[in-house]
């Protein structure tokens, strides 16, 4: 074990067993008010560690307007929609608005995720905390308190029960989706946490981040696996495909970059729509994958063949979020600065 893995086990062993500041009473989470103590105690002293120095300034502010964030169910019947105004909505498979979690006036919603198998929407904001919704009532059950700088990302595993916060600091935060406790704080980074991804078994949390660098993580251990470097500027997204075997990655230089996971090996270079790519994601299968940029423009390309499927126009402005159907209808959904939420359904000439 090298000196930084033995550093960073050192700080994982002060944090592993500490519970969620804030509580989470309502789903069995929370703890007392020393347990909070301990825990600002430790998330405090992390930044103290050379790997997980806060970076000096930030290379690019999150200028994000419109739509930041979209997320469809497991079963493809909700569709969750986050707002730079504030505005969580949940909505039917059509579109329909059916309620709204967070009003216009609230702190930037920067991500959003399904949590707790479905029965929850979790989003993070501006104000450095993750608010989450039952989605059947639409009242708010808890609030994930920890970082100590506005958040920019959030992401989950299949059944949500693995959930990872990220942003405007060099930590990731990991937590249990179905109590809200605390289970890990990833240490690495360099800079500022633009996207982030869990493995469907939620073994592994990838992030995406202000350096042009992917990093990957073990959840079980908390120690990294690889720091992925190919781009020449921002990340701005990352996503695992369906089996877990690749991480996409997206930048503002343009490209799309497809890893193998268990290696960290560059696989494939997909030339974008010749603007700063600002959202990516696979489809149900892992065939197909899409991204959104700042042009406005929306590809999808066909991972076996490694060429462009689908070349959608639509949106006048930066499409800032994208998420398929994942019951493999092949339904595309995307999300742009105008508050547009736009959908494709792909046919066959799209899918090959």
């Amino acid at each position: 074990m090298n000196i930084q893995e033995q550093r960073q086990r050192r700080n994982l062993m002060v944090m592993l067993s500490t519970p969620l500041l804030g509580g989470l009473s309502a789903c069995g989470g929370g703890g007392s008010s020393d347990d909070s103590s301990t825990l600002l105690q430790a998330l405090r002293a992390a930044p103290e560690t050379p790997a997980a120095a806060a970076p000096a300034r930030m290379p690019r502010p999150d200028t994000r307007r419109g739509i930041t964030a979209i997320v469809v169910s497991a079963d493809g019947n909700s569709v969750g929609v986050a707002h730079t105004d504030g505005r969580v909505l949940l909505l039917d498979a059509e579109g329909r608005e059916l309620r709204t979690l967070a009003a216009a006036g609230s702190p930037m919603a920067a991500g959003l995720v399904f949590g707790g198998d479905g029965r929850l929407l979790v989003s993070v904001s501006r104000n450095s905390v993750a608010q989450g919704w039952n989605v059947e009532t639409g009242t708010r059950e808890f609030t994930l308190s920890g970082h100590e700088q506005g958040l920019r990302a959030i992401a989950s595993n299949a059944d949500g029960s693995v959930v990872a916060t990220g942003g405007e600091e060099s930590r990731v935060l990991v937590w249990d989706g179905r109590t809200g406790l605390l289970r890990r704080v990833l240490l690495g980074a360099s800079d500022f946490i633009n996207g982030l991804a869990v493995s469907p078994d939620g073994s592994q949390v990838a992030s995406a981040d202000a350096s042009g660098s992917v990093l990957v993580w073990s959840t079980a251990s908390g120690l990294r696996r690889h720091t992925l470097r190919g781009h020449s500027d921002e990340a701005s997204a990352v996503a695992f495909s369906p089996d877990g075997r690749w991480i996409a990655s997206a930048a503002s230089d343009g490209r799309l970059l497809i890893w193998d996971a268990a290696s960290g090996r560059l696989l494939q270079t997909l030339v974008g729509p010749g603007s700063p790519l600002c959202s990516v994601g696979f489809d149900a299968s892992g065939s197909l994958l899409a991204a959104g940029g700042q042009g406005g423009r929306v590809l999808v390309w066909d991972t076996a063949r490694r060429s462009i499927a689908a070349d959608l126009a639509g949106s006048a402005s930066a499409v800032n979020a994208v998420a398929f159907d994942r019951r493999g209808r092949r339904r595309l959904f995307a999300g742009n600065e105008d508050s547009q939420l736009l959908s494709w359904t792909l046919n066959a000439r799209h899918t090959g």
